[in-house]
């Protein structure tokens, strides 16, 4: 019975301990197995041990990094998505407003009576209060838009 490298021991013990990549892990096993093939001295042996160790140790870390920053760009991308709607909502109430004031304002007001009233009896006719509101809409949409921009 052969005994079963000290590298190859340890490589087990890390693929078990650390949920890491197939492509290193394979790489790994790769360069130990190429390691086996050269008759190396205990002394070797134990430094390779470390270094594979720290090596494992250096890619858990890279790879946590790598799924954190892919987590990061996924919320990024979305909350420039979710900006980016915001914007064509807004662009489209503005299109909107500007459509219903034009359209407003191309409207011609009902005559006015002929007959002269004291300013006391003066009111404000329907339509004008029709376009107050929609200029003061227009400029608080208007206004909110730019704000944004």
């Amino acid at each position: 019975m052969s005994k079963e490298s000290p590298l190859r021991v340890l490589i087990g013990q890390l693929n078990k301990e650390y949920s890491l990549s197939e492509e290193f892990k394979s790489r790994v096993t790769q360069l130990i197995e190429r390691l086996e093939g050269l008759n190396l001295p205990a002394e070797q042996v134990r430094v390779l041990l470390g270094k594979v160790r720290e090596t494992y140790e250096r890619q858990v870390l890279v790879e946590s990094c790598r799924e954190e920053s892919r987590k990061s760009l996924d919320r990024i991308q979305g909350a420039i998505q979710s900006y980016s709607n915001a914007l064509n909502n807004i662009n489209q109430r503005l299109d909107q407003a500007e459509a219903a004031l034009e359209n407003l304002l191309s409207t011609k007001p009902p005559a006015r009576p002929a007959s002269p009233r004291s300013s006391e009896e003066r009111t404000i006719i329907p339509f004008d209060k029709e376009k107050a509101k929609a200029l003061a809409a227009f400029a608080s949409i208007s206004s909110k838009n730019s704000r944004i921009n």
